[in-house]
């Protein structure tokens, strides 16, 4: 390691704290995580990974490195795995989930 002492690299800036706008309510939650994606739809949560990997789930977005779940898309992926019988037509695709 350098003698070199480490520029301050903090985040967020100074700069970017004095334009911020901080709110006490965001309003109502829009995006979830994958553990609480996972619970609202009572699945696992290593399911909505592989889902993820393989396609077949729900959509989602990446913010960087976090992936986060709109409910309103838990909800239309939810809306269309609804069945009535087991002979409906166009069934989801759902991949079967292999734990090694």
């Amino acid at each position: 390691m350098s003698d070199r002492a480490k520029p301050d690299r903090r985040w967020p800036t100074p700069d970017i704290l004095k334009r911020a706008r901080f709110v006490d309510e965001a309003g109502p939650v829009r995006f979830v995580d994958t553990d609480a994606a996972a619970r609202y739809l009572a699945l696992e949560a290593h399911t909505l990974e592989c889902y993820r990997s393989r396609g077949g789930g729900p959509a989602y977005h990446k913010f960087g490195k976090w992936v986060r779940y709109a409910v309103d898309d838990l909800d239309a992926w939810a809306k269309s795995c609804r069945r009535t019988t087991t002979v409906s037509p166009e069934p989801p695709r759902i991949l079967p989930i292999d734990r090694i």
